[in-house]
C-alpha cells in the first residue's frame, strides 16, 4: 500500500502520478484539515510562473520550466478556470535595468520559452496609466488560475481511479520506519511505499519517520490585499529580488519576487505578497500586520492614485522554506530514505511545478520496488 501524506497540489500530483502505475497498489492520500489545499496551496498568488527567476541548474529551474507546459495541459484537461496572459516585468529606475536584463539572460539559460524585451509602449497599449518605467520584460508563458478549483479538480480526477482513496481529516500521529507502519488520528495503516508532501509540516512528518538530518521548514508570511478601485488588468512585477544588488547572496529572497499586481481569474485585482520571516512555531498563523500603508506605496510604484482607503485586507499564506543545519536552503529536495520519500522546501514556484514534482515521485518510487 503507498501512502502520500498533505493534500496540497504536491501531493495530489505526487499521488496521481503514482496512480499512473499499471497495477498499483492501494494508493491512500491523508489530509489533517477539514478539507485540501488549506495550507499553502490555498493561500498564494495564484500564478502558474513561467520558471526565469531561479538559479540556473536548481531544481525550481527545472521543474518550473517542466511544470508550467505540463500545469496548462492539466487546466485543460480537467477544465479548470485559468488565463494564459502572461507576465510583464518592469525596472522601476534606470539602476534596475541590469538586474532586469540579467533576469532576461537568466530566463534564457533556464530554458523559458516566449520571454522577450519589450517596450513600455506596448505595456500602455495594455495599461495607459501606468507610469513610465526604465525598463520592460514580457514573459508569454506566465498566466494566472483558479487554485479552489484546480484542488478540487485534482482530488475528484485522483479519486475516480482505481484503488484511490482520499482520507480528510485523517492527522498523522507517528511513523514506526521498521513495521512500515503510520499512525493516524483514523488508526494505524500499513504501507510499502511513503510520501511525504507536508509542505508546512513536512520537516515534521520526516522527523516522525526516524529522518535524522537537520531538516527545518520555516514559514515566511505573503499578505495580499484588494484594490477595489483598480482598473489593472494586466499581471505586472518588479524585478525579482535575487537580481538586484546583494540578493543573490541571500537564499532566502531565491522565490521572492516582491509585491506586485495582478488580477485573478475571479475578478478582484490582488496587491502583494509580502514576505515576512515568522518563528519556527507560527507556521499557521496567517494573521495580516503589514500596514495598508505600505501596501499602497508599493502600488504607487506601478500607477500613481493609488489611496490606503481603497484598499481591503484579503487573505494571507505562508511559504515553507527549507533550512538544512540552520541555514537556508533555497530550493526544492526530495530525500530518499529506505521505503520513503520526502519533498520539501516546496514554496514557490511549487503550485506550478507541482505536475514535475510528481513525476519526480515516480521516478523515484520504480528505483525502490
Amino acid at each position: 500500500m503507498y501512502i502520500v501524506i498533505g493534500g496540497g497540489v504536491v501531493g495530489l500530483h505526487a499521488a496521481i502520478a503514482l496512480s499512473q502505475q499499471p497495477n498499483h497498489p492501494e494508493i491512500f492520500l491523508l489530509e489533517r484539515e477539514q478539507y485540501l489545499g488549506d495550507h499553502t496551496s490555498g493561500r498564494n498568488s495564484e500564478v502558474i510562473h513561467a520558471g526565469f527567476a531561479y538559479p540556473i541548474g536548481s531544481l525550481k529551474a527545472k521543474w518550473c520550466v517542466e511544470g508550467n507546459a505540463l500545469t496548462y495541459e492539466w487546466l485543460d484537461k480537467l477544465q479548470v478556470p485559468y488565463k494564459k496572459c502572461g507576465k510583464w516585468l518592469v525596472a522601476f529606475t534606470p539602476d534596475e535595468v541590469p538586474a532586469l536584463e540579467a533576469t532576461l539572460k537568466n530566463g534564457e539559460a533556464c530554458g523559458v520559452r516566449e520571454m522577450r524585451e519589450a517596450t513600455l509602449a506596448e505595456l500602455k497599449v495594455k495599461e495607459p496609466e501606468m507610469n513610465d518605467f526604465a525598463g520592460v520584460i514580457f514573459a508569454k508563458t506566465s498566466g494566472m488560475m483558479d487554485v479552489a478549483s484546480y484542488i478540487r479538480a485534482l482530488e475528484r480526477y485522483f479519486a475516480a481511479q482505481e484503488n484511490c482513496h482520499i482520507i480528510y481529516p485523517c492527522g498523522v500521529t507517528g511513523i514506526d520506519p521498521v513495521k512500515n507502519i503510520v499512525e493516524t488520528t483514523r488508526g494505524p495503516m500499513d504501507y510499502s511505499l511513503l510520501v511525504n508532501c507536508g509542505g508546512l509540516f513536512a520537516d515534521e512528518v520526516y522527523k516522525m519517520a526516524s529522518g535524522k538530518k537537520d531538516y527545518r521548514i520555516k514559514p515566511f508570511k505573503g499578505e495580499y490585499m484588494i484594490w477595489r478601485k483598480g482598473k489593472i488588468q494586466e499581471v505586472v512585477y518588479p524585478v525579482p529580488r535575487r537580481f538586484l544588488p546583494g540578493g543573490d547572496k541571500d537564499k532566502r529572497l531565491v522565490s521572492s519576487m516582491g509585491i506586485h499586481l495582478h488580477r485573478g481569474v475571479g475578478g478582484d485585482l490582488y496587491v502583494g505578497p509580502t514576505q515576512v520571516e515568522l518563528d519556527w512555531s507560527q507556521k499557521t498563523d496567517y494573521s495580516l500586520t503589514t500596514p495598508p500603508e505600505e501596501f499602497a506605496r508599493e502600488a504607487s510604484l506601478y500607477i500613481q492614485g493609488v489611496k490606503v482607503e481603497d484598499l481591503q485586507q484579503a487573505y494571507a499564506g505562508n511559504r515553507p522554506k527549507l533550512y538544512i543545519d540552520g541555514k537556508s536552503y533555497g530550493d526544492f529536495l526530495i530525500a530518499v530514505e529506505g521505503n520513503q520519500i520526502h519533498t520539501l522546501g516546496t514554496d514557490s514556484p511549487g503550485l506550478t511545478a507541482s505536475p514535475a514534482i510528481g513525476q519526480e515521485v515516480l521516478r523515484l518510487s520504480k528505483t525502490l520496488s
